[in-house]
């Protein structure tokens, strides 16, 4: 068999690997940018789906909270879109005052205020973060959170009290590809809700139903409860969540915005994101991932942040599933497996758990206890650091690829051992790891490649049955 060489992302730098010649490699290619994106923002605001024009929506003295999404995305979409949203309110007889900007960080981390400030912008950090009005969500404070009964499906809708109590409720965010809901949006669900909320559809059998481990948003189990909640928060409230959604290419480039309410606005986003989000590829023997060195949900040396690079893109499949039943992922990185415990500090110990037992969905009985730990709490709380929930999601959604595949290999891992308690098999170099996966799957496997998967944008899989 005839090999050739592909540079793939390793860390902070690139790695040369040979794979077979005919393997697929697929990247990303950037949409066609919008050129004109303060008119193209206008043009939304004045025609919305499923809502009036927005300046309609507004009148003197109302109360209005904005939700936006957190600064694990790239900030320049909100730089624009949010003071020219603030500026209208305003133009209307909205008192400065009576606004407030809602980090929708879910059981992400509190941010500090240099991170808010590097997201939102110098004018909007200036204007409202000294008054209290630029502030993060909590997902535990009863004071700030209202409870607003269950959906059919049993999910528990409590959420931000003040995005609730505001005459006009607006959500700032980004569709993408996305592993659970195959595009994000409607993010003041996720996002502005309670930790008892979010672990009524974060649980095991919600991420690894057979309908949420795929691509397809139409049919996802889970994006159908996302729209329980968002309708049951507008039932309750009497009042609908008017959106500011973007799609685009890498560092925040847009290549369109769309405005109004779900799930009205969701079709338009989505048919436009299927243009550029949809890569077409064989289902493969052997997948192969490069990991750089800060993605997702900071730096890939924490050994689980490394484990979502690996288990993330085979999940965002269409057609059928990218890796055949008992086929291998390979993901290559020099992650040293290195933790900061004082911005994820439950992340050992969930490790330590999923190492003594032989399920992932067995340590579901242990979230009750670590999520309520008082040292872990006060480190959310007080120390910008990730709710001690958070380490449950991320190994619930590596259970679907660990219960796939022959194997999931790390290649280059400075240390071993740490990938060994979550399931993943460590390799010193990819040589090692290739030689191990084609002794499972023969010397001539269908090999998929996303050498730049994290560094440019994330895609879903469009697969070909061979």
């Amino acid at each position: 068999m005839k090999f050739k060489s592909v540079e793939v992302d390793f860390g902070s730098r690139k790695k040369t690997i040979s794979v077979p010649e005919n393997s697929s490699i697929v990247e990303f290619s950037e949409p066609i940018p919008l050129q004109t994106p303060r008119h193209d923002l206008e043009s939304a605001l004045k025609n919305p789906h499923g809502s009036p024009p927005f300046d309609k929506l507004l009148k003197k003295d109302m109360k209005v909270a904005i939700g936006f999404d957190d600064p694990t995305r790239p900030p320049a979409p909100w730089q624009l879109i949010l003071p020219i949203i603030i500026k209208k309110l305003m133009g209307h007889g909205i008192k400065k005052k009576d606004i407030t900007l809602i980090c929708a960080n879910g059981n992400h981390k509190k941010w500090t205020p240099e991170e808010l400030h590097d997201f939102v912008g110098e004018d909007i950090f200036k204007d409202f973060w000294h008054t209290g009005q630029l502030v993060n969500h909590d997902c535990e404070d009863p004071k700030t959170l209202t409870y607003l009964g269950k959906t059919i499906n049993g999910c528990i809708v409590e959420h931000n009290k003040t995005f609730i109590d505001a005459d006009l409720m607006i959500y700032v965010g980004q569709v993408m590809a996305h592993s659970w809901g195959g595009y994000t949006g409607t993010g003041a669900v996720i996002g502005l809700a309670s930790t008892k909320s979010i672990m009524s559809h974060h649980n095991h059998g919600v991420v690894n139903h057979p309908e949420t481990t795929l691509g397809d948003q139409k049919r996802m189990y889970f994006r159908k409860l996302k729209a329980e909640i968002n309708a049951k928060i507008e039932k309750e409230t009497g009042k609908r969540i008017f959106y500011i959604n973007w799609i685009g290419g890498s560092a925040g480039r847009m290549s369109g915005i769309f405005a109004g309410c779900s799930p009205e606005v969701e079709e338009p986003a989505w048919n436009a994101a299927d243009t550029f989000s949809r890569l077409d590829v064989p289902q493969a023997d052997i997948f192969i991932v490069g990991l750089t060195q800060s993605f997702a949900y900071g730096n890939s040396n924490n050994p689980l942040i490394a484990a979502i690079g690996m288990a993330y893109p085979p999940r965002i499949w269409l057609g059928t599933h990218l890796l055949r039943e008992g086929g291998v992922v390979i993901g290559v990185s020099p992650s040293n497996g290195n933790i900061d415990e004082n911005v994820y500090p439950s992340y050992q110990e969930v490790i330590d758990l999923a190492a003594g037992h032989e399920a992932i969905h067995e340590i579901a009985k242990y979230q009750p206890e670590i999520s309520n730990r008082a040292e872990y709490l006060e480190h959310y709380r007080k120390g910008n650091a990730y709710h001690p929930v958070h380490p449950f999601w991320l190994l619930y959604s590596c259970d679907y690829i660990l219960s796939r595949a022959s194997k999931v290999i790390i290649a280059g891992t400075e240390n071993p051992p740490v990938f060994q308690k979550i399931g993943f098999t460590p390799a010193t170099d990819f040589d090692k790891a290739w030689k191990m996966a084609t002794q499972i799957t023969g010397n001539e496997p269908v090999t998929v490649v996303a050498p730049t998967y994290w560094s440019r944008r994330i895609f879903k899989f469009n697969v070909k049955k061979n």
